[in-house]
């Protein structure tokens, strides 16, 4: 009997009934996207550790733990600091705007031509590639108990996650991420308390593994400070933070439930790199670092154990690629087709649009999946991008009253630009490209805003302090500034 694939067939139906039961109760676009706006602190602290550790942070680290090491640890660093810093600094004024999405924010304070580049931005150049990050990595998965090629496994992969979110919407995607969070974090441990058992011991690894492999800081400075900068300013625009404080009942659940999701998710990362360097004990050193951590468990632990945990791997994968696409639909649905295509869309048009944004988003995730299967050069390349864009238009947007229209357009496409030639010409100074695009887009979004006056469509105001005095009770989801 093959009991990987039992195990991944039994938590499939599982999670498509709970996909049922929840499609059921979905009346409205906010029932969707935002389930209405009503969940407590165990869906939402679980969603931020089940989302996070996806198929980067769970496959990708594994990887990165066999090729260099415990130093891969410190880049978990600025996104539990950022994602902390950004639910409690901004997160009173992100529920009191009641923002759905980034764009959102574009649209209110710069006017609406602001909002379209941003949400194309997040969509495509972000969540689509993410999403196809999480099919690399259930094609990994899948490919490793079912006798077929890595492209099959991940369109059977594909098939799976675009289902499950097309049926359920946040509701059920945050429940069963809460479900799943506990069984990563359980599968992550065991794992890596017998590979060390399966190896022979603390005492082997340390003798037969390279010193550096332990050092925190065996990589280069210069490769360092690039993750870090990739990997920390992004978490304060990061799409899916920002929804899951919108979500929250209160203002109290979404503060201590994201934040303690984030401490979680930053010290279990010490296990899924750990998993990595343990394996250096067993298997080759051609390995393919995507590879790792499903070679591993094969190895580890018997078919009818092991198929458990490997459901947890399966089940962290799946639940980043569900809140991708959700997220991504938000931008398509509320920024593009109600911001723009046609305003007056009633809740029903909305949802559809959602759930048709989703497929497309899919298929689109599907192509970037096929073409490129390094999952760490995915995500970074999408992180990079969307902080580029992102992070100094909204600080402006929270901060800066004299920031202007013209000033944000130019620096949204300014900074991109800079970013994609800086890449063409392969990182001059072994600098990666998000240094110079972050700093283009600070630099032209002062010049031009200081040189330009408010568009007549601009809210000028900085919300971090126009947003003090008001009260989140008494406002509405229907709220505008004026």
């Amino acid at each position: 009997m093959n009991w990987y694939l039992f195990w991944v067939i039994t938590f499939i139906v599982l999670i498509t009934a709970v996909g049922i039961y929840y499609s059921r109760k979905i009346k409205t676009a906010d029932d969707y996207t935002m389930a209405n706006f009503s969940l407590g602190f165990f869906p939402i602290c679980g969603s931020i550790i089940a989302t996070s550790l996806g198929s980067a942070a769970v496959i990708g680290s594994a990887g990165k733990g066999f090729e260099i090491g415990m130093g891969w640890f410190l880049t978990n660093f600025p996104v539990a600091l950022f994602s902390i810093l950004l639910v409690f600094v901004l997160g009173s004024t992100i529920r009191k705007l009641k923002l759905y999405t980034l764009p959102d924010l574009f649209v209110r304070r710069y006017g609406r031509a602001s909002g379209i580049i941003p949400s194309l931005i997040i969509s495509i150049l972000y969540m689509t590639p993410t999403f196809g990050m999480q099919i690399v990595g259930m094609g990994a998965i899948l490919s490793s108990i079912i006798d077929i090629s890595l492209t099959n496994a991940m369109l059977l992969g594909f098939v799976i996650s675009v289902a499950f979110t097309l049926m359920g919407g946040l509701p059920s995607v945050a429940w069963t991420d809460a479900v799943q969070s506990i069984l990563i974090l359980v599968g992550l441990i065991i794992m890596f308390l017998m590979g060390l058992h399966y190896v022979g011991g603390i005492d082997v690894v340390v003798q037969n593994t390279p010193k550096q492999y332990f050092d925190l800081f065996s990589m280069g400075t210069t490769e360092l400070i690039n993750y870090l900068i990739i990997f920390g300013p992004f978490y304060l625009v990061w799409q899916t933070t920002w929804q899951r404080i919108s979500a929250a009942k209160t203002e109290k659940v979404a503060k201590k439930a994201i934040s303690i999701g984030f401490i979680i998710t930053f010290f279990i990362a010490i296990f899924s790199i750990g998993i990595g360097v343990i394996a250096r004990q067993s298997l080759p050193d051609n390995t393919a670092p995507d590879l790792v951590y499903t070679a591993f468990l094969t190895e580890v632990f018997p078919p009818e154990i092991g198929g458990i945990f490997m459901v947890s791997l399966f089940a962290a994968v799946l639940t980043g690629a569900t809140s991708f696409l959700l997220s991504g639909a938000l931008n398509i649905s509320k920024d593009i087709y109600q911001g723009w295509i046609n305003p007056k869309a009633d809740t029903q048009k909305v949802l559809k649009v959602s759930r048709l944004s989703v497929a497309g988003m899919a298929v689109l995730g599907l192509l970037v999946a096929l073409l490129i299967t390094d999952v760490i050069e995915i995500y970074s390349f999408a992180l990079s991008l969307s902080a580029i864009t992102m992070v100094m238009p909204v600080l402006a947007a929270m901060f800066w009253k004299r920031a202007t229209k013209a000033g944000v357009i130019s620096s949204v496409i300014g900074s991109l630009l800079v970013a994609v030639i800086w890449s063409i010409f392969n990182n001059p100074f072994g600098l990666h490209m998000i240094i110079p695009g972050l700093t283009s887009s600070i630099v032209i979004l002062v010049i031009v805003s200081l040189l330009t006056k408010h568009s007549k469509d601009e809210h000028v105001t900085a919300y971090f302090y126009s947003m003090k005095e008001v009260k989140e009770e008494d406002l509405n989801s229907d709220l505008k500034i004026s």
